[in-house]
């Protein structure tokens, strides 16, 4: 039965150390692929054609060129687990091809409409949430981070005395930035806000003396 070989391959893949969001992927693909083989009452690994993995690929449920290009992806991971372990003689699914994704030309802002962006959320700064959305296009303007990056930096990242801050890409990399000094004052001037606000939100056991 198919299903009895996916629960062992999303192990393998834990031990394997893939992250959470591709064993998310391989299990979502997988049982889209058990779906589709169920309806054509294909119980055995053994018994899938190359040609089935094709139309499964490419025809079932009218997939986007993304969602082909996930399922490729998952049929080779998964028939090699199942080569790797001898269920099946060879690996079928290495012969699909990808997808070609056609890549879309980036769309900029111009200088002048970044420092009007600029001029406006620096007007609104007035409060610590205004202040936060001020830091936002900052970040992503001057340091050209990309949305995922900017989202996974915390407090601890960024080291004001020295100017710098870590971010995340891509394969779990690490690299450091350097803050201009006008970004550093207005994240200082956020922290401050910060945690003027958490002294108030808890209070203080001495208030009142």
């Amino acid at each position: 039965m198919l299903h009895q070989h996916i629960s062992p391959f999303l192990d393998y893949c834990r031990l394997a150390a893939f992250s959470v969001r591709s064993i998310q992927a391989l299990a979502i693909r997988l049982n889209e692929f058990k779906t589709y083989m169920k309806s054509l009452r294909i119980q055995s690994v053994k018994k899938i054609t190359y040609l089935r993995l094709i139309d499964f690929v490419a025809d079932y449920k009218d997939p986007s060129i993304h969602v082909r290009k996930s399922r490729v992806w998952t049929l080779r991971q998964f028939y090699h687990f199942l080569t790797l372990h001898r269920y099946v003689p060879k690996n079928i699914a290495l012969k699909l091809p990808y997808p070609k994704i056609e890549k879309t030309v980036p769309q900029f802002l111009t200088i002048d409409e970044y420092n009007r962006l600029i001029r406006h959320f620096s007007r609104k700064a007035q409060d610590i949430l205004e202040l936060r959305d001020l830091i936002i296009i900052m970040l992503l303007g001057i340091l050209g981070l990309r949305t995922s990056t900017l989202i996974a930096i915390n407090i601890e990242d960024v080291d004001l005395t020295c100017g710098l801050i870590w971010i995340r890409e891509k394969g779990r990399r690490r690299r450091n930035l350097i803050l201009p000094h006008s970004l550093c004052k207005i994240i200082h001037k956020y922290l401050q806000l910060q945690q003027r606000k958490k002294g108030q939100s808890t209070g203080h056991p001495n208030n009142g003396r």
